[in-house]
């Protein structure tokens, strides 16, 4: 009888024991999931800042490039964008002759326009990845204080690329984002070829001293 005892306050210490990592391992799994939504909350993007210059507004267009935020970006343009001998947007999408001819069919005379449901489909060729990744390397206080700044150089297998951005007071308070491609390639010679190079121009003018919006597109090189 006195080894039935023992036995039996033995399995009662077993099991006790055994409880505790359950509750333990509760506790862990709930500061993890805390972990967790932090974790998400942290990766929500920033809100856009109060527009009190242009730059203000700038800054929130390029937030606007970064995270895709199509409605928040076409508040910069006023639709249909209009195609002229010298600015067209469809220079960044080069539709082939079947899709202008379904185009024509469609819009009939205003085929060369660019229409907001245009931007929602070719965004990603009108705001590439070369565009938002130099965009972001601007640096705000500079161009503030310049009227001028550009990011980087970069090189992507036989081209370059790099963004000028220029504020032109002279030119209707213009706000220049200018893409520059450069070629990597060489000659027979060792010398560098410069076909090929080009400049992507995306102009905006600024409203009142804090609104920017799309003035036009145009290529040139």
């Amino acid at each position: 009888m006195k080894n039935l005892s023992i036995l039996f306050a033995f399995a009662v210490l077993i099991a006790c024991k055994s409880d505790k990592p359950k509750a333990q391992n509760s506790e862990n799994d709930t500061s993890i999931n805390k972990v967790v939504e932090t974790a998400k909350d942290d990766l929500t993007p920033s809100k856009y800042i109060p527009v009190i210059t242009w730059v203000d507004d700038f800054k929130n267009f390029r937030q606007a490039i970064y995270i895709k935020d199509k409605a928040k970006l076409k508040t910069y343009f006023n639709f249909p964008v209009v195609a002229t001998e010298d600015s067209s947007l469809w220079y960044l999408v080069q539709l082939n002759d079947s899709e202008w001819q379904k185009r024509k069919a469609k819009y009939g005379s205003k085929a060369d326009s660019f229409f907001e449901e245009d931007f929602d489909k070719y965004f990603d060729a009108i705001f590439d990845a070369d565009f938002t990744k130099t965009i972001m390397k601007v640096k705000m206080d500079k161009l503030l204080s310049d009227q001028h700044a550009e990011s980087p150089q970069f090189t992507s297998n036989d081209y370059t690329y790099q963004m000028l951005v220029d504020f032109y007071l002279e030119e209707q308070n213009a706000l220049y984002l200018n893409m520059s491609f450069g070629n990597t390639a060489v000659d027979e010679n060792g010398e560098k070829v410069s076909e090929g190079e080009h400049n992507n121009i995306y102009i905006f003018q600024v409203i009142d001293g804090k609104k920017i919006i799309f003035k036009k597109f145009t290529v040139a090189g």
